[in-house]
This record gives C-alpha cells, sequence and structure tokens, in this order.
C-alpha cells in the first residue's frame, strides 16, 4: 500500500479527490488478511504516529478515520506475537518498541505451535 504516497498527495489534492483514492487503499486493506495474515509490518506503518493517525490529526478527513478504524480491526484479530515490535514517529522514524531477538522469538514461538497443533 501506498500511504506514504497518499501522504504527500493530501497536500495537493481535494478531500473529494483523497476519498476517492481511500476507497481504493481501504478495498486493498480489506482482502490484506487474506493473503498476508499476519502483515504486521505494514499495520504498524499505518498505525504509527506518521500514518494515518497523522493525516487525521493535519487533515480531519472522515475517510482517513474509517481506514484507521477498518485498520484497528485487522491488527487486533492478529496475534499478538505480531503486534507492538516497533513503530514510527510523525517523522517516518523507526521506534524499537522490543529487542529485535525478542520479537523473532515470538514470532517463531508462534509458528512453532501453530504447527505442532497440525
Amino acid at each position: 500500500m501506498k500511504l506514504k504516497a497518499i501522504r504527500g498527495l493530501a497536500n495537493y489534492t481535494t478531500e473529494t479527490e483523497i476519498e476517492q483514492i481511500m476507497e481504493h487503499f481501504l478495498k486493498l486493506l480489506m482482502k490484506r488478511p487474506e493473503n498476508t495474515p499476519y502483515n504486521y509490518q505494514e499495520y504498524e506503518f499505518i498505525r504509527s504516529a506518521c500514518g494515518l493517525p497523522y493525516l487525521i490529526k493535519k487533515n480531519g478527513y472522515s475517510c482517513f478515520e474509517k481506514a484507521l478504524r477498518q485498520e484497528e480491526k485487522q491488527y487486533n484479530e492478529m496475534p499478538e506475537a505480531f503486534k507492538g515490535h516497533y513503530s514510527f514517529d510523525e517523522d517516518g522514524n523507526l521506534i524499537e518498541l522490543r529487542n529485535p531477538n525478542e520479537a523473532k522469538e515470538m514470532m517463531n514461538n508462534f509458528f512453532a505451535s501453530k504447527n505442532s497443533r497440525n
């Protein structure tokens, strides 16, 4: 998904134009769990301070709020092993919330337990 491009585009287009783009973004977002059920990397960016919360704060468009609600729904449906490893500040700088080795171990344990059930 191209949220970084939408963030830039929002500076130069009308709300109506952004709404059309966000409808397409939302359709793609809703399909994401079908092909990428543990899409934590994309979700962390979307929900970070430089993602949709930034666009909501800056522009206040309801289409951004709608997309964030959908992202949060999908994020909350993911297993805990994929959540809260990192985020981004308003400038897009990575913020590690968890040691990368700990994050890797959590995900490995998740897949090991999932494989042992099959």
